[in-house]
């Protein structure tokens, strides 16, 4: 082969070799794509056409704004989406929907009511729509703020009237779902407060106990203990320079009497001193029947009547000892004043030392009290949106689902798709004997003309012989044996 009929050439197959083994082939590729397409369309034509009524909801946020009134329900919105569709489509309602609009009739003899239940799911669709584009996914990460609900069905009629119960079915239990939500979240808020503040007035009580038994030695109480302390001890030295004082004037006060003279006694006394003296030396000789003895002890009575006649002479050391008197009083007065501040400052003492434990436990129960306060005051916070979210689900005037789209009665079936199901019927009709043509010819490799023996044996024929070609036979055999003889001929 030259050069000059390489590019001509494609895979070791010239350009003409293809057009002719397309040409040889061509009554079983037109074949082929008749087959399928007249295939195609009967099953197209023949399949049940299935009607599809679909309805768009929205998802509708609280009348009053967030800013204002919070609501406690903040799940995301394909979360409860998710939930209603989970209560809608459970067992119980499916089998009602299933016998009110007598559904799968033809098919309730022969599948199992599981079956027929997981038929009626697989036609009914839940699909989300988000803020920017149109259907998301379940798992799309966009802004859910609506959804669209359909159900197919081969009855047009049953369609439009099961997507009708479905969106009241939907609507109807989103609001049970919600108020339910809200009422739960309100009560739990009312037991949690109820406990936080139990628990606040047993801590009061605990602190109330705290500042009774460390009384004095609390912190706001320990300058002044410090202070009265130190007021104390300054007294006390008081005392007892005081009474430092008074010992040391009661000293000089005995000195003093010690150094005065007594006074000269008189003379009665000194006869009534000398008769007592001879009286008692008398009976100390003498009975006291004896003459002596009894003239002596007269004598003694006269003296004694003599003195006490006598007035007593003045006792010049009475002031001083009553001075002296005084005196011990007053020191036994401050040294029971200086006992008393000795107590109190070991009082004092005392209850400085326990400052700090007394600190350290009030500190706790403040610390305490003041998270259980703050938490109490956001429950509260949080309690009074709760009420109010509930009101205003009553009210219908909460988070909802409102109808944008109503179903409609669907006129054109969503399948089957005939023009694409002919397509493709045509598309594999000549894609089979395509099939065959290329497995046959590189397998075979079957001789046609100069330029396959040229191609295969590298050299040119040295000559070409004409055949005379028969009159084909008419009718389909005649088709069949021409076939058959251009195949042997090849």
């Amino acid at each position: 082969m030259t050069e000059h009929d390489a590019p001509e050439r494609l895979d070791g197959f010239e350009l003409r070799d293809l057009i002719s083994i397309l040409f040889r082939w061509r009554l079983w590729l037109i074949g082929g794509v008749g087959i399928g397409t007249v295939i195609a369309a009967i099953v197209a034509f023949a399949t049940q056409p299935v009607y599809r009524a679909t309805a768009s909801l929205l998802i509708e946020s609280q009348d009053i704004p967030t800013t204002i009134i919070a609501s406690p329900l903040n799940d995301g919105v394909e979360d409860r989406v998710a939930k209603v569709r989970e209560q809608v489509l459970s067992r119980a309602n499916l089998a009602r929907l299933i016998s009110q609009n007598n559904l799968y009739a033809s098919r309730r003899g022969i599948d199992s009511a599981d079956k027929l239940l997981a038929m009626l799911r697989r036609d009914i669709a839940v699909d989300l729509v988000g803020a920017n584009e149109g259907n998301v996914s379940q798992q799309g990460k966009n802004s859910t703020i609506a959804f669209t609900l359909s159900f197919s069905s081969p009855d047009p009629a049953a369609a439009l009237r099961v997507t009708n119960q479905l969106t009241s079915m939907f609507v109807s239990e989103n609001d049970r779902l919600r108020s339910q939500q809200a009422r739960g979240a309100a009560l739990f808020l009312v037991r949690r407060a109820d406990e936080l503040r139990d628990r606040l007035v047993a801590l009061e009580v605990k602190r109330r106990s705290i500042e009774a038994r460390y009384n004095g030695a609390l912190p706001d109480q320990l300058a002044l203990s410090q202070q009265s302390t130190s007021a104390l001890r300054a007294e006390i030295s008081r005392l007892d320079a005081e009474t430092q004082g008074i010992a040391q004037q009661n000293g000089l006060l005995v000195v003093r009497q010690q150094q005065s003279t007594p006074p000269l006694p008189s003379s009665a006394r000194t006869e009534l001193a000398q008769a007592e003296a001879r009286y008692d030396r008398l009976r100390a000789t003498y009975s006291d029947s004896h003459p002596d003895v009894q003239a002596a002890r007269a004598a003694l009575l006269l003296a004694r009547q003599a003195a006490d006649r006598e007035p007593a002479p003045p006792d010049i050391g009475a002031p001083i000892r009553a001075e002296v008197s005084a005196g011990n009083s007053r020191i036994a007065g401050l040294a029971s004043r200086r006992a008393q501040l000795v107590s109190a400052i070991g009082h004092a003492d005392r209850l400085i030392a326990m400052a700090p434990q007394a600190g350290y436990e009030l500190n706790n129960i403040e610390r305490e009290y003041d998270n259980l306060k703050q938490q109490y005051q956001t429950i509260r916070e949080k309690q009074l949106d709760a009420q109010v979210a509930v009101n205003l689900q009553a009210e219908g005037k909460g988070e909802r689902f409102s109808v944008v789209d109503r179903a409609t009665y669907p006129i054109e079936p969503v399948s089957p798709h005939r023009l694409k199901i002919i397509l493709t019927g045509a598309a594999l009709g000549i894609a089979v004997p395509f099939a065959l043509m290329v497995l046959w010819e590189l397998s075979q490799q079957p001789v046609h003309g100069a330029a396959a023996i040229r191609r295969l044996t590298g050299e040119d024929p040295m000559a070409t012989i004409m055949t005379m070609k028969r009159e084909p036979r008419l009718g389909f055999l005649g088709w069949v044996q021409s076939l058959r003889s251009r195949h042997a001929a090849s």
